[in-house]
């Protein structure tokens, strides 16, 4: 069995054609981050930032999909006194 590369669909873009997985992660600590641009690997994208923050990556396709995830952790900021209590003050 050889490897070889998809071809191409005509008139559709690549994300119609896409493998989605979910998962969960527990993160406890402080976590190693990364962050790089990467460029496209085919089509007619720009590129992506791939992010890592301790094992777990995460390839951001588009600006929306960027804009979903700092909202998102925008968000459980403000809930962090309530989950972990408040920070002892300095």
């Amino acid at each position: 069995m050889s490897i070889q590369s998809v071809t191409s669909v005509q008139g559709r873009t690549t994300f119609d054609n896409r493998f989605e997985v979910a998962s969960q992660v527990l993160a406890a600590g402080r976590q190693e981050v990364a962050v790089r641009v990467l460029p496209p690997l085919s089509g007619p994208q720009r590129g992506q930032v791939a992010v890592r923050v301790g094992r777990v990556l995460v390839y951001v396709a588009n600006r929306e999909a960027l804009h979903s995830f700092l909202d998102a952790w925008t968000e459980a900021a403000q809930h962090a006194d309530e989950a972990f209590g408040p920070l002892p003050p300095q």
